[in-house]
């Protein structure tokens, strides 16, 4: 299965320049050949779920991540309602969580029977922090979902103590940070506790 790459067309702009599209496969081109061994055995194996691919992943990213625990899930989405819907954060319930981030986020908060409440966030770091979480909180707070983006990780130390001294939980959500670090802690380098 040797396919070559697509052609990519330069988008048109006005007065007949063109501004050639990002091709991102020469990046991977080298590791084709596994990716396709690697399909080939998960195929054979019909381990489409689960399985022993999960199972090195989920070890590997916990070890990777500083954490005890790490649970594949189809998306970040799932990841986030799932997580919600495991410490009981449901309806009657409010999250916060930043006024900047993707719509997924809010959307897992909705799907878990929750309300966001959505804050505000630094404008240099584009993180939420402590105190705009802090002037978020409510008597219905359960939850606050602190999102690290552009590789930046956010003050999880300071929010979380905001958080314990209003009984919420704390969630970490890493996909825009993948391996972001700070203070010798990757994010999401904390596993949520429910603290209610």
């Amino acid at each position: 299965m040797n396919a070559s790459p697509p052609r990519i067309e330069p988008l048109d702009v006005e007065g007949g320049d063109t501004v050639p599209f990002y091709a991102l496969w020469p990046q991977h081109e080298h590791l084709l050949a596994r990716f396709r061994q690697q399909l080939d055995d998960v195929v054979m194996a019909n381990a489409f779920v689960g399985g022993p691919w999960l199972d090195r992943f989920e070890l590997r990213w916990a070890e990777y991540c500083g954490v005890d625990h790490a649970i594949g899930v189809a998306n970040g989405t799932d990841a986030i309602e799932l997580t919600l819907r495991g410490l009981g954060i449901g309806l009657g319930d409010e999250v916060v969580v930043p006024a900047n981030t993707i719509v997924a986020t809010a959307a897992a908060v909705v799907a878990a029977g929750a309300t966001p409440v959505f804050v505000d966030v630094d404008p240099g770091t584009l993180l939420v922090t402590e105190s705009n979480v802090l002037a978020a909180l409510g008597p219905a707070t359960a939850a606050v979902i602190v999102v690290h983006l552009y590789g930046q990780v956010a003050d999880v130390d300071a929010i979380t103590a905001v958080a314990d001294r209003h009984g919420i939980v704390v969630i970490e959500d890493a996909a825009q940070a993948h391996g972001a670090a700070t203070d010798g802690r990757r994010a999401p380098g904390q596993e949520p506790r429910c603290a209610r």
